[in-house]
């Protein structure tokens, strides 16, 4: 506080804080900070798709200021009304802060979808993405401006008086912003149609655009009714003597160009490539993050007709095995199964942790392997077991694996992933597959081994990819339209035992040819419902991967 007394104590902050400024003055003040001190993601990418040899860009350059301006200066002056003024506009502040740190640390787009990962992140994800540079960066840029909004005298006046005066103030600039944009509308128009992704880094318009549009959509969806649309899924095929057991692993963020069962250069998957695994080495995800791909992919949805709120009230792949008699079983580490598991059986916590494998709340995926064999050995039937990774869940690779995995040195041990090199980062997420390769490898020998596991199966899919600093963007969760192959391309891999292969007549070396087919999360589905041979009028043998190989 001692700083806000020297500030007083100068003449123009002393009358500044005497007298008070107007509400315009205010809202215009934190505008100003906002344009020029937050959007620096936007800057520095709108600059890379400009030429300034054409003096009309100075112009073009105005004009996006002023829409930044206009657009925020109108929703601060329409909702910071009464009490709400000082608060909303603190906040706004303190939210731009917060988004900006994202967008220039690691290339984050704040749309709807990336709202959707902020509502349903973990404690433990969350604790992970925070670090003493974005401490620093609110505090400065966020804090502190929202500091001087509480700590200035307002004006008083009139509710009249201040419903012309900000009227007016707002005519004026958005006129201005009008004028400017009508000036260089050719500029403006062809810039942001080839480069659509720009407009993405406008902070707080687009941030407050997509809390927008996510609340309406789930104020919208909020009374749906659920729909039983795999209430016709029955067994095509009889029970077998021997019980059928399909391991389901869900992977999370790893990308299929760092596994060395893809051509990737470095051994990554030495234990994998001892066993005979299927990799599928052409897949892409239905999302480039958890809150869309893992829904969507448990989903009867295609990836362009896939709307999560939709999927939330409908029954999805586990529905379908379990109403068709099938056991179903969802053991998870990541955490939160996205409202997947809501209708089943779920291990988690306490059921399935280790102390030698748990730190500070964190499990690496060994855990899920806790009991498995003695919940294996009392099933009566077909099963399908999900087991939900951790993977390679960033910004903290360096703490998805045990000490042992830590072989590609050096490698980056902290979560402001920006500040390491690219080899240190490549070096951490790495291991993150070293140790990925490690755990299916002990998925699959527990099921070549045990006497109870003969006809078994098991298949590993990752949610999305991950970016790795490769042109400036780091993590995921880009716009898809956008996203570059590294969050889009994902790892698939089968094994299936002879027992297994033989009652559901698998032709293991067509399947061979197909390692190059083109494939995504929209094949998931009927593909498991093919595998475990449970039919519905939903399932579509041209989306199932296994069908032209089922003799």
């Amino acid at each position: 506080m001692s700083i806000l007394v020297k500030l007083k104590q100068s003449s123009l902050i002393k009358n500044v804080f005497n007298s008070g400024l107007s509400s315009t003055t205010i809202i215009a003040c934190c505008v100003m900070f906002m344009a020029v001190f937050d959007n620096d993601a936007f800057w520095s990418s709108l600059f890379l798709v400009i030429e300034f040899s054409d003096p009309g860009m100075y112009l073009f350059v105005f004009s996006c200021f002023a829409f930044i301006f206009s657009v925020t200066f109108v929703f601060l002056s329409i909702f910071g009304i009464g009490k709400a003024f000082k608060p909303l506009l603190a906040l706004v502040l303190i939210l731009a802060s917060i988004t900006s740190y994202y967008m220039d640390a690691y290339g984050t787009v704040f749309d709807s979808d990336m709202v959707l990962n902020v509502v349903e992140t973990t404690l433990n994800e969350t604790m992970d993405l925070l670090s003493v540079d974005i401490f620093f960066h609110v505090l400065l840029f966020g804090f502190f401006p929202a500091l001087f909004v509480f700590t200035v005298k307002r004006k008083q006046r009139s509710c009249l008086d201040e419903f012309k005066k900000r009227a007016i103030a707002v005519l004026v600039i958005v006129s201005i912003a009008t004028i400017s944009i009508y000036a260089s509308y050719k500029d403006f128009t062809f810039v942001f149609r080839e480069n659509r992704e720009v407009s993405f880094f406008v902070n707080p318009v687009y941030p407050i655009r997509a809390v927008y549009r996510y609340t309406a959509k789930r104020i919208q969806k909020s009374n749906a009714q659920f729909l039983n649309v795999f209430d016709d899924a029955h067994r095509v095929k009889p029970q077998t003597s021997d019980k059928n057991i399909l391991i389901m692993v869900v992977g999370e963020t790893a990308r299929a160009k760092n596994f060395h069962l893809n051509g990737y250069a470095r051994n990554t998957t030495p234990e994998l490539e001892q066993l005979d695994v299927l990799s599928f080495k052409n897949v892409s995800s239905c999302g480039t993050a958890t809150g869309i791909s893992l829904p969507c992919m448990f989903s009867d949805f295609s990836k362009d007709d896939f709307d999560v709120n939709d999927a939330k009230n409908r029954q999805g792949l586990l529905d379908a095995l379990s109403i068709a008699g099938i056991q179903v079983l969802w053991r998870e580490n990541n955490p939160d199964c996205k409202g997947i598991c809501d209708r089943i059986e779920t291990h988690e916590g306490a059921a399935i942790h280790m102390d030698e494998l748990c730190n500070e709340g964190l499990c690496y995926d060994e855990v899920l392997l806790k009991g498995l064999a003695q919940y294996v050995k009392n099933l009566q039937g077909d099963a399908v077991i999900v087991l939900h990774a951790q993977g390679s869940h960033g910004p903290a690779y360096y703490r998805r694996y045990p000490e042992k995995f830590r072989q590609f040195l050096p490698e980056c041990n902290t979560i402001s992933v920006q500040n390491c090199t690219d080899e240190e980062i490549v070096n951490a997420y790495d291991n993150t597959i070293l140790y990925t390769d490690y755990f299916l490898s002990k998925v699959i020998n527990y099921l070549k081994t045990s006497i109870d596991t003969k006809n078994s199966a098991m298949f590993y899919i990752s949610d999305h990819g991950e970016s790795l600093g490769e042109n400036g963007v780091y993590l995921h969760g880009l716009p898809y339209y956008i996203a570059p192959d590294e969050q889009t391309h994902v790892p698939m891999i089968a094994w299936f035992s002879e027992g297994f292969s033989e009652n559901k007549n698998l032709d293991i070396s067509c399947l061979e040819s197909k390692l190059d087919d083109t494939l995504s999360h929209d094949n998931m589905i009927h593909s498991i419902l093919g595998l475990m041979d449970v039919g519905s009028v939903l399932y579509a043998e041209d989306l199932d991967m296994f069908a032209s190989c089922r003799q």
